[in-house]
């Protein structure tokens, strides 16, 4: 339920109400407010809406526990939803913010999410806001139904019934002129006529009222730091912070009716009162009580982002004490809030005056912390700045050093070799610094030169930064010698260095190694290293992540599991756009595409990447190589060989010097041989099957790169016995597209030398193994290859598009799922027992839920009983 309408409309009388019925018919009930003031604390209202009331839905040990993560937005929101789905099962649940337009990025993360992923779940949600446009407001899927109460103006006749009401008789000509002047806002009405106690921009003549019982206080600080402070606080918190207020003073707020008492802890009695206390005070008074309020926060122990709202309104030009502040909660902020993040820390640097001394350190770290958020542009315009006036050679190159890795990421390397360049010519610059230039040069050279030039400056560069042991360079090179291996496809050795990189960094490159491992046939140690992601110590943390969400899904993928990736996909995409993920949003998309290609549809193949290449949110440079791709294989898919040549020949003929991994994955250079002899292009051909002999070269002993190298040599050739050799190799291979291509290729050349019945069991078993994993127009082509040699099945009758509604519509893992959930396991205990993660097995019930047409648990478990087929 939403509930929309201007400040004071009586939106927090409705979520009252709402709130009071829940309670009287058995909900668990949260009650969770956000405001202007608190918005840079990362999930409060979330947090608080879960911890409220007599019976809160969180004990105070899960709630220190989810205070911890808020640096891992992710692993929170699951943790949130495994709790609020055990809650679920025992008493409906009811879930209330109010005034969701002031919520940080990590509550409307959490809010935006988890409806989605509980709906089912007897959980309601009901927020109030005043922007109807909200985000929030409108539902995040079909399988989450929206009830929006929007609240408006009081008419005439209403205001002048509450009138009478309140007075006993009509209002006098006076009290009426005020209520004209409201606009018929109930509350503003209510204070009108009862005490002021109100929440929005008020008439002028309600503003003169707060002012005249302002002016009766003979002191009013503590109402002014209750304005200030911006939310309920006790009585010796404003004494800490002002040490002249005294319990008088606050008697007399009170009695005056400018602030009420609840429990221990005073506040005003509406956000309209506070907000016009706020507006009436005077610059200096402002910033002098915002700046105690952030001394008194950072000296009881709280951190920096608890104080950056104040110091942000505290500060003044050349402010370094404000600027210190909003610096340190940038920093704090990174993790889950890389947005806030960068825009305190430039606030931060714009304070700072270049003849300050901290100017120089505050825009340095201003430079580091708007890289790790990947506001890159933004990086190295700072840079510049600090560049610019760097006053010795240290400082310059470390800035140099943030301000390449930015280049690098966003795809202008030649930049950012010149500039190490220029910083490695200074003379007083350390050797720790020069081995930390020298990594990052490397690192740019993997996406600007051929691999044998990148390797040339790589491989000292991570022998300098051992030598002096400098831990920075030591990664910086690390992850350029892994980036290396992967690009140049030399796998093994890209394994290594990111096995490496692992174990020294904090940062997670479990994906990487993932990846490799794949890349080499390891899929066991893949699998196993996946699911220990799912089982590790802190909670699943690192299976949670995007990249190790992504490498499940190619694990699926290459393994033939297309139903596993393409709900790991479709979580995938899920997560990119919750997070601003746009590099896996992008491969999640090209998964979702080959998938329906694969499928034989290739309208929807077609229509997924249609989104993707016209995003701008990805560079270029990472961007067209996979559409590229994907438009070529579409249009070779779709008979348009000529097209697919002309798409695919750019790629293919600068492959060796590419700067990405494509031409190094053992699957591609098939289409690109089937395009070539489709188009009768030998130079075509003799390339992608060159690239695929060195792709083999490069890791040897590996059978899908193998096998691919001789199966290809053996289809340019028109070689049987090749071809022959190839399927031997591929049977060590445990990717099935690639045997089923093998034994394909082998059927169709044995037909050509008029061996019709070695052929045609050839093609017995390709199909097969295609119609095992569910590659449709696969399936297809060989049964018209077969029915053209004279050959028929009977098991080709069986159409083998899947039903879209009821049980034969779900996939084997959605069966799983929907038995575990109708057994009474949550989302998270089914994870746990089919070492997925709880964000997958989400996308697989709605899947289900949608399949069965069903809108509950209970109703699942229903459907199941029904519809399951007996054993």
């Amino acid at each position: 339920m939403v509930v929309t309408g201007e400040a004071g409309i009586g939106k927090t009388a409705v979520l009252d109400a709402i709130g009071a019925q829940a309670t009287g018919m058995g909900f668990r009930t949260g009650v969770g407010k956000a405001d202007e003031i608190g918005r840079i604390s990362p999930g409060a209202p979330v947090l608080l809406a879960l911890r409220s009331g007599p019976r809160p839905l969180l004990d105070s040990a899960a709630l220190a526990e989810l205070t911890h993560l808020a640096d891992h937005p992710l692993v929170l929101v699951d943790r949130v939803c495994a709790r609020l789905e055990r809650v679920a099962s025992m008493a409906p649940v009811l879930v209330v913010v109010d005034d969701v337009q002031w919520a940080d990025q990590l509550s409307r993360l959490a809010l935006r999410v988890l409806p989605d992923r509980l709906a089912g779940n007897p959980v309601v949600w009901a927020f109030a806001t005043r922007d109807p446009a909200d985000e929030l407001t409108s539902a995040p899927s079909a399988a989450v139904p929206v009830e929006t109460i929007a609240l408006g103006p009081l008419t005439d006749a209403d205001v002048a019934a509450i009138a009478r009401d309140r007075l006993g008789r009509p209002a006098s000509p006076a009290t009426q002129r005020m209520l004209e002047g409201v606009g018929g806002n109930p509350f503003l009405v209510t204070q009108i006529l009862d005490e002021p106690d109100t929440d929005g921009r008020p008439p002028a003549s309600f503003v003169r009222a707060v002012e005249a019982t302002l002016d009766t206080l003979p002191d009013r600080t503590v109402v002014l730091l209750a304005a200030v402070l911006g939310r309920p606080f006790p009585i010796d918190e404003a004494q800490r912070v002002v040490p002249s207020v005294s319990s008088a003073d606050v008697d007399r707020a009170v009695a005056a009716g400018l602030l009420t008492r609840d429990g221990h802890r005073l506040r005003f009695r509406h956000d309209l009162v506070r907000e016009t206390v706020y507006a009436g005070l005077s610059d200096s008074v402002r910033r002098d009580l915002h700046r105690r309020c952030a001394r008194y926060l950072l000296a009881s122990g709280q951190d920096a982002l608890a104080a950056a709202p104040h110091a942000r309104a505290a500060a003044t030009p050349g402010d370094e004490e404000s600027a210190a502040i909003l610096c340190e909660a940038a920093h704090q902020a990174v993790p889950a809030m890389p947005g806030t993040a960068g825009d305190l820390v430039v606030e931060a640097f714009e304070l700072v005056r270049p003849a300050q001394g901290s100017w120089e350190s505050t825009g340095e770290r201003c430079v580091d912390v708007l890289y790790r958020v990947q506001r890159c542009a933004d990086a190295v315009r700072i840079a510049d700045a600090v560049l610019a006036r760097a006053r010795d050679g240290e400082t310059y190159a470390r800035v140099q050093v943030i301000a390449a890795q930015a280049l690098w990421r966003i795809g202008r390397p030649a930049e950012s070799v010149a500039r190490i360049d220029d910083a490695l010519a200074a003379p007083d610059v350390s050797a720790a610094l020069r081995a930390r230039l020298a990594a990052a040069r490397a690192l740019a050279l993997t996406r600007k030169e051929p691999a044998w030039k990148a390797r040339a400056a790589a491989e000292p560069a991570l022998a300098e930064a051992r030598s002096v042991r400098d831990h920075d360079a030591t990664m910086l090179a690390l992850r350029a010698m892994g980036e290396l291996g992967r690009n140049s496809g030399h796998h093994a050795e890209s394994l290594a260095y990111f096995r490496e990189l692992r174990a020294v960094s904090e940062t997670s490159y479990l994906a990487e190694e993932i990846i490799e491992l794949q890349l080499l046939d390891r899929y066991a140690d893949a699998g196993a290293l996946l699911e220990a992601a799912h089982q590790d110590d802190r909670g699943g943390v690192e299976a949670t992540l995007p990249s190790v969400t992504a490498a499940q899904v190619w694990q699926d993928f290459n393994l033939g599991r297309l139903d596993e990736a393409e709900a790991g996909a479709r979580t995938l995409l899920t997560i990119g756009r919750e997070i601003g993920d746009h590099v896996h949003e992008l491969d999640a998309v090209l998964v979702l595409s080959a998938i329906a290609l694969l499928r034989g549809n290739l309208a929807e193949a077609t229509d997924r990447l249609a989104p993707a290449d016209s995003d701008g949110q990805v560079d270029e440079s990472v961007r067209l190589p996979g559409l590229r791709l994907m438009e070529g294989w579409l249009a070779a898919s779709d008979g348009r060989a000529d097209d697919a040549r002309s798409i695919l020949a750019p790629l293919l003929f600068e492959a060796r010097d590419a700067r990405a991994d494509w031409p190094w994955w053992p699957g591609w250079m098939r289409v690109f041989v089937r395009v070539g002899r489709a188009a009768g292009d030998e130079r075509f051909i003799g390339e992608a099957v060159s690239i695929a002999a060195e792709g083999a070269a490069r890791n040897p002993g590996v059978a899908s790169f193998e096998g691919v190298a001789l199966a290809l040599r053996g289809l340019a050739h028109k070689n049987l016995d090749l071809l022959t050799a190839a399927n031997r190799v591929l049977v060590r291979s445990p990717r099935p597209m690639l045997r089923g291509n093998a034994a394909e290729d082998r059927g169709r050349m044995l037909l050509a030398y008029g061996r019709r019945e070695e052929g045609i069991a050839e093609l017995d078993r390709a199909w097969g193994i295609y119609h095992g994993i569910g590659a449709r127009s696969a399936v297809v082509g060989v049964q018209q290859v077969m029915r053209r040699a004279g050959a028929r099945r009977a098991k080709w009758e069986t159409n083998g598009a899947r039903p879209q509604q009821g049980w034969a519509a779900l996939t084997d893992a959605e069966v799983k799922v929907a038995e575990l959930i109708s057994a009474g396991h949550t989302n998270k205990a089914a994870a746990r027992l089919l070492n997925l993660s709880p964000n997958t097995v989400s996308t697989h019930l709605r899947s289900v839920f949608t399949k069965l047409d069903v809108q509950s648990r209970v109703q699942l478990t229903n459907a199941v009983h029904e519809l399951k087929p007996e054993s």
